[in-house]
């Protein structure tokens, strides 16, 4: 069983300097393509019917999604977009390829639900131009100037869906199980619109600390800080959001739906910090830990909301950089789940 001394070890540094440099010079990185739309630009009356300002960040009116949807929360996401990609190698697994391959009849045609910004789905509309892109969320916060084969909608994930019975060849949900009431109720919408052998892809966050799995340690005893964060954060979720971990459970939940076949679950494992001895990997690494600090700063309001102090709120975030900071071999686990429609 490999040690940590198997990893290379990082001198102390700045969380304060480094993260926010981090941070910041891989969303300026990231460039979204800026064709001309067709979409309409919001005016200062629709700001209140689809944002609330609190404590300094924006978020949803509906407050049915937690955390904040402001420019540091769509940064955060925009360097988790590019770490995945590098990792994963691709903006998928599994054969995505073959769900969307050119048909003589008819374009192909994809649904992105809670597509946040649509940076995934920008991507994925200049690697397939002859299909067809779709995607919605509560708040339009995606880019006016999609390309022209990309259309996005505003749309609640926990309501019937507009699409035909029968009429989507892959549906894509990627980081949704925040914005989810019933992801039973999900899969139900996603099968009743995926045509019959069309491709679900489901892309979760474990809500849990870990290490590498090569390590073997326990991260209550190893990393208490992160562990910590974690369990304030489900507490948080559960108690006032009605909120539970999904990222293990939807293998089953595909099975349970009977809509699918061919189901196929996948773990990825995301470097936190520069411990690994990979250079690339020191990168991915440095960069996600940087979305992890911007992360904390995110659920501080939802702590608030669910009754927590500052003092404790203080004791909690205080824990969680110190380990980030000074521990090695943590990982975050990225589960993928892929299975064709019935």
């Amino acid at each position: 069983m490999p040690s940590l001394s198997h990893f290379q070890d990082e001198s102390e540094d700045s969380l304060d300097l480094e993260l926010s440099a981090e941070i910041s010079n891989e969303a300026s990185a990231l460039e979204v393509p800026d064709d001309s739309s067709e979409l309409e630009e919001l005016t200062s009356d629709d700001f209140p019917v689809h944002f609330s300002e609190r404590n300094g960040r924006l978020f949803t009116s509906s407050g049915s999604y937690p955390l904040p949807v402001d420019t540091p929360e769509q940064e955060r996401l925009n360097v988790i977009h590019r770490v995945l990609r590098q990792l994963i190698g691709a903006n998928y697994v599994g054969p995505v390829p073959e769900a969307l391959a050119p048909l003589s009849e008819r374009q192909p045609l994809a649904l992105d639900i809670c597509t946040g910004n649509g940076l995934w789905l920008t991507d994925m509309a200049s690697e397939f131009p002859h299909a067809q892109f779709r995607g919605f969320d509560i708040v339009p916060i995606a880019t006016r100037y999609p390309p022209s084969n990309v259309q996005f909608e505003i749309q609640d994930v926990n309501t019937p869906y507009r699409w035909r019975t029968g009429s989507v060849d892959f549906v894509h949900a990627r980081s949704v199980s925040m914005a989810v009431s019933n992801f039973s109720a999900v899969l139900e919408e996603v099968g009743r619109v995926l045509r019959p052998g069309g491709l679900f892809l489901s892309c979760e966050w474990g809500w849990y600390p870990s290490f590498h799995p090569a390590l073997g340690l326990d991260p209550s005893e190893h990393a208490p800080g992160i562990s910590g964060f974690f369990d304030a954060l489900n507490q948080a979720l559960d108690t006032f959001c009605g909120l539970q971990p999904i990222a293990g459970t939807v293998p089953q939940l595909l099975t349970e739906s009977g809509y699918f076949m061919n189901i196929t679950p996948s773990l990825h494992y995301v470097p936190v910090g520069a411990w690994h001895t990979d250079l690339e990997m020191q990168s991915l690494g440095r960069a996600f830990r940087a979305t992890l600090v911007r992360y904390a700063d995110s659920v501080k309001p939802l702590l608030r909301d669910a009754g927590w102090t500052e003092v404790q709120i203080g004791g909690v975030m205080e824990a969680f950089l110190h380990d980030l900071r000074t521990v090695r071999g943590l990982v975050a686990v990225f589960h993928t789940v892929h299975a064709r429609r019935l």
